[in-house]
């Protein structure tokens, strides 16, 4: 049976490259486009392909990230193989917590990427050697003094922090997060320790300098 596979990226003519060289494979079908993350779920729940070729940036509320771990909630089964030009940390980290089994770039090679899909159907994974290069350097240890947030903070207090980012106040973050103000403070204490910062102020600061949240997030 040829493995099943579902394109997801907002350009139009990378859906259709990647398509055409597909195509010529007897073992790999693909099933269905998406060119934003909402459509991506909805794609996966009616076609469950057997592998999801996932881009990062992408438009509408659900990125590439949000979409994964959406993808991998519902359909376990589905391996998510990022495919991006992105290699910073604030792009790796959150994808392999999201759930995608391999992170490539977009510079890959065609029967690289093949080898890759074949190998995410068979539940292995494959990294960029960019992207397995800083992942063994954080397990390792061998890294800046300063701290890593990507992978120092929990995915809730991620949420927290773009939240303070944005400007909201403890009581907004509760109702927007459906928890307890309570539990707020205890994540906002939680951040402010392990990112070694005194106050929100400079927490919001922090998640604007490292990227956390960007000008076009929504």
């Amino acid at each position: 049976m040829p493995i099943n596979v579902l394109l997801v990226d907002d350009h139009k003519i990378v859906r259709q490259g990647v398509r055409a060289y597909l195509q010529t494979l007897t073992d790999i079908c693909v099933i269905g486009e998406a060119d934003s993350g909402t459509s991506a779920l909805t794609l996966v729940e009616s076609l469950n392909p057997d592998v999801v070729l996932m881009d990062l940036e992408m438009p509408g509320d659900l990125d590439g990230i949000a979409a994964t771990r959406q993808i991998r909630k519902i359909r376990p089964a589905t391996q998510v193989i990022v495919v991006t030009s992105h290699h910073q940390d604030e792009y790796i980290f959150p994808a392999v917590r999201a759930g995608a089994i391999s992170y490539l770039l977009k510079d890959i090679e065609p029967d690289e990427l093949a080898a890759a899909i074949r190998k995410a159907a068979n539940g292995e994974a494959t990294l960029d050697s960019r992207v397995a290069s800083r992942i063994i350097k954080e397990l390792q240890g061998i890294r800046s003094t300063t701290v890593n947030p990507f992978t120092e903070l929990s995915e809730r207090e991620f949420d927290v922090l773009r939240l303070i980012a944005a400007g909201k106040s403890n009581m907004e973050i509760a109702e927007t997060l459906v928890i307890g103000e309570s539990t707020v403070k205890t994540h906002i204490g939680n951040i402010l320790r392990k990112l070694h910062l005194d106050d929100r102020t400079q927490a919001a600061v922090y998640a604007w300098k490292e990227g956390i949240v960007r000008r076009d997030d929504r």
